[in-house]
């Protein structure tokens, strides 16, 4: 184990930090966790550098505790009592998502011990805590928050009671100590007394989904390519636009596209869903030889045939991406060209903002109405106050008595979408008063709050 820089550790130099204080900031699993998950297992030289025990607590201890906190936080205050529902009767289909992708996760796992493959297990943690807090437990969270303990919440809390087991049994040998810490607040007087006494979780095909997980996959790529457009065209994704395009080539894939419309819709906060297999309403396009495939079939005529699939027509080029090839008369022959053979470029259209990947484009109508703009700057206000509400140290369940302060476009705002405000944010009532203090900027428009206990 070498320093940052590739020397040798020495005392005499103190060259590095004592691995107690490292201890002591980010915790033992952590530097753990980082030296298992790093060239040392392969006996290889290791250029140590805190940050990597640093990024152990951010992707993988914290977001554990986090997913854990979330379970406790809303079991005690529903008094939820441990029990499992088959997978065959689990009715909601991201209970059966988790529980499949746990089944995947556990198979993968088992394989990397097995073969002494340390690397590659730890390889697979991160991932899947990622997918279990930002996927499963996001896009449930309403069924926990829901006051009636119907069977749709029950199925919730026994799917995250067992993911959580199944994940922590999973990793306490590399992680034990936090994996102890949350096994002994959530196993009940049956279960062994340690986690590190609990049989490695054996892998069940019986419940695995593979088509859905194929059909949540392509869906959370439509989001995560939905995310990024937004991004890297600053449109903040609480401010919600009328629509997504989303065109797909493939047909199975647009079939998966079509049943998955409420929750790409939700996620990337837009009023509807355009599906389509066809760009024209997006996007022009012109094209570019792909001097790496062709050059070596054209040789001298290459820039010749360079310059005639520069002024291919934008339809020629769409037949090309459907699959079809396209043949060009040159001076010295003709040669067939497929889309593989074609860098296509794509111009965006007047009001649209576009992203492709392979055959999946995306696309956002980026026009934002008065109507959204409110809405828009309604989610910066909850989100405000919500952060008021932990701030201030309120219980998820306390009701409160919200006092507000802003301009015309504020009142406007609580006018039309004061009711979604106060459900949110567990609000008994809502008054405008003149306030003092910091104000918060809420969509270029500012406003004061005040929340206290109902």
């Amino acid at each position: 184990v070498l320093t940052a820089e590739g020397k040798k550790m020495s005392k005499s130099e103190r060259n590095y930090t004592d691995p107690m204080e490292i201890v002591k900031l980010y915790g033992a699993d952590s530097l753990r966790f980082a030296l298992m998950n790093s060239a040392v297992v392969r006996a290889e030289d290791l250029k140590f550098s805190e940050d990597s025990v640093k990024e152990v607590l951010k992707t993988l201890i914290i977001p554990l505790w986090n997913a854990y906190s979330f379970f406790v936080t809303y079991a005690n205050i529903d008094g939820y009592e441990p029990s499992e529902t088959a997978f065959k009767d689990l009715t909601n289909p991201m209970d059966r998502w988790i529980i499949s992708a746990m089944q995947r996760f556990v198979q993968e796992a088992t394989a990397a011990f097995e073969a002494y493959d340390i690397q590659k297990a730890c390889s697979l943690f991160v991932p899947f805590i990622d997918d279990l807090n930002n996927w499963y437990i996001r896009r449930s969270r309403r069924r926990f928050w829901k006051g009636e303990n119907d069977t749709d919440k029950k199925q919730a809390y026994d799917t995250l009671y067992k993911v959580l087991l199944t994940f922590l049994k999973a990793v306490a040998p590399i992680i034990p100590f936090t994996t102890e810490d949350i096994y002994q607040n959530l196993r009940t007087g049956e279960m062994p007394q340690s986690v590190h006494l609990c049989m490695y979780p054996e892998y069940c095909d019986e419940e695995r989904d593979l088509a859905l997980e194929n059909q949540m996959s392509l869906t959370q790529k439509a989001i995560a390519m939905g995310r990024a457009l937004r991004a890297s065209n600053n449109l903040k994704i609480r401010q919600p636009l009328k629509t997504l395009f989303l065109v797909d080539r493939e047909e199975e894939e647009r079939t998966i596209l079509n049943s998955m419309q409420d929750i790409i819709a939700e996620e990337l906060n837009v009023k509807e869903v355009h599906l389509s297999s066809d760009e024209s309403e997006l996007v022009d396009y012109s094209a570019k030889a792909n001097f790496k495939v062709l050059g070596s079939r054209l040789g001298k005529d290459m820039k010749e045939v360079a310059a005639l699939i520069a002024d291919l027509d934008g339809k020629i080029i769409a037949s090309m991406l459907d699959g079809k090839t396209h043949t060009i008369t040159y001076s010295n022959g003709e040669i067939s060209v497929s889309k593989d053979e074609i860098i296509v470029q794509r111009t965006e259209l007047e009001g649209v903002k576009v992203l492709n990947d392979g055959s999946l484009t995306v696309g956002f109508d980026t026009k934002v109405t008065q109507e959204l703009l409110e809405e828009g700057i309604a989610r910066d206000i909850v989100r405000s106050i919500q952060n008021l509400r932990k701030e201030s140290g309120f219980e998820v369940s306390d009701r409160i008595r919200l006092t507000w302060d802003g301009d015309e476009v504020i009142k406007q705002v609580f006018e039309h979408f004061g009711p979604t405000i106060a459900k949110e944010t567990l609000s008994n009532s809502m008054s405008f008063a003149t306030l003092d203090g910091e104000a918060i900027d809420c969509g270029d428009h500012l406003v004061r709050l005040f929340v206290e206990k109902d």
